[in-house]
């Protein structure tokens, strides 16, 4: 299994939204700092990161070799 993170929000019709997603959370974490505040003007809210378990793995090119060993409980 592989852990993919998402980044949710909460749109002005009160749905919530997936914004993005990665393997890596950092890069989850970096989004939602660099774009907390355009988001909130455009009536998001409730900004959040949400994981889950896959079985898809991650791309090596992109993420890197140590973020594509799986794992298991």
């Amino acid at each position: 299994m592989y852990t993919y993170h998402e980044v949710w929000a909460t749109n002005s019709d009160n749905e919530p939204e997936l914004m993005s997603g990665s393997y890596d959370r950092s890069d989850c974490v970096a989004e939602i700092e660099a774009d907390r505040d355009s988001l909130q003007e455009q009536g998001y809210s409730k900004l959040r990161i949400q994981s889950r378990e896959t079985e898809e793995a991650p791309d090596p090119e992109i993420y890197g070799e140590d973020k594509c060993q799986r794992w298991a409980h």
